[in-house]
């Protein structure tokens, strides 16, 4: 009786089997700036674990994301800090929903070649199309990169071609 009250009010869940698929896109899951030809950096999208709010009355999802970054560089220098640009994309199917940018700010300590850092975000709001489930639906996390960083992790990425 419990549930039957639960589904009549609209209340909310977040059974993970229902929410919408989080993760990096592979492709934009890595960026590497280069300084004089040479990587100064490289940063990843390591991690991205989500939960989700459904509300039945109103038919839309909330998907709260934490995103673990880490970054490396060559060399053990002296102290750095650098501001990245990410996204949080949800799609159905093929099709791109809605895409918002944000930044996220990192640094090195001096002698440091590796940092770790995490970035907490809530995906835009999913309105359901009718007929449409949550787990329809996908939230994706990458870097906005130039089309010459798309290439490059294309050519030396995880997955080169």
């Amino acid at each position: 009786m419990a549930a039957a009250a639960a589904a009549l009010c609209g209340c909310t869940t977040t059974d993970d089997a229902k929410c919408p698929l989080a993760s990096a896109l592979v492709d934009t899951a890595s960026l590497t700036p280069l300084a004089r030809g040479l990587p100064a950096y490289t940063v990843q999208v390591n991690k991205v674990d989500a939960d989700c709010d459904i509300s039945k009355t109103d038919h839309t999802v909330q998907s709260s994301l934490n995103i673990d970054f880490i970054a490396a560089r060559s060399g053990a220098g002296g102290a750095a800090e650098y501001n990245v640009p990410y996204f949080v994309a949800v799609t159905l199917g093929n099709r791109i929903i809605s895409k918002h940018l944000y930044t996220a700010h990192f640094s090195f300590d001096a002698g440091q070649t590796t940092a770790q850092f995490q970035e907490s975000q809530d995906s835009p709001t999913i309105h359901m199309e009718k007929g449409k489930h949550p787990y329809d639906y996908a939230v994706l996390v990458g870097f906005q990169l130039t089309r010459e960083q798309l290439e490059y992790n294309r050519t030396v990425g995880r997955y080169p071609k």
